[in-house]
């Protein structure tokens, strides 16, 4: 498969499905649904995807972290049919030149000890293998990964952030385009996200 077709956007509602039916395949007890539905409706989260013919095939969570001079790379993933095509390479430049557009000058990720594809992929991918740690929150063991952006690398706009009514109007139609709110009571109910 030639990578060259692949293009890059902006997650919009039309994706929340395919992105959620990756994430379950690949992130099983990794990642809370509320968590889920959190960054692709709210903050500073973006949620990008990867089409290849006309139709997704994978995404990427990225999130800023001017702090410490990093994008992180929260998830990747692209469809099992999709793999070895160039796809998640496509997605990795997609962030080096979103990092750079923030002034950002490094990418990085953690890598789940069980995922040896995962390991492999990043190793090939010029990231340089850090500690390992256990996240206690989830009870499972991690590798950090960071990788230089190249000098000279395009910069690509990150976006506004959404408002934070813009962001629960999102969270209703994402709870409802999952089918996880069947009424206006229920995102009521729900506590607002704080920022």
């Amino acid at each position: 498969m030639n990578p060259s077709p692949v293009s890059i956007r902006v997650a919009g509602p039309q994706d929340w499905a395919f992105i959620h039916a990756l994430v379950a395949e690949h992130f099983t007890g990794l990642v809370a649904e509320s968590a889920l539905c959190h960054w692709l409706c709210h903050e500073s989260h973006r949620v990008f995807v990867a089409d290849l013919g006309g139709r997704p095939v994978g995404f990427i969570h990225v999130q800023p972290r001017p702090a410490a001079g990093e994008l992180w790379l929260n998830l990747i993933a692209v469809h099992a049919e999709a793999r070895r095509g160039g796809v998640a390479a496509r997605l990795l430049a997609h962030c080096e030149a979103l990092a750079a557009g923030q002034g950002l000058t490094r990418l990085a990720l953690q890598c789940h000890v069980g995922n040896p594809q995962g390991l492999a992929f990043y190793a090939r991918a010029g990231f340089l293998r850090g500690e390992q740690h256990h996240d206690p929150e989830i009870g499972q063991d991690f590798v950090r990964h960071v990788r230089e952006v190249p000098p000279g690398t395009s910069a690509a706009a990150f976006g506004a952030v959404p408002s934070i009514w813009a962001g629960r109007l999102r969270r209703l139609r994402y709870n409802l385009t999952i089918g996880r709110t069947s009424s206006l009571g229920e995102l009521r109910s729900a506590a607002p996200i704080a920022r």
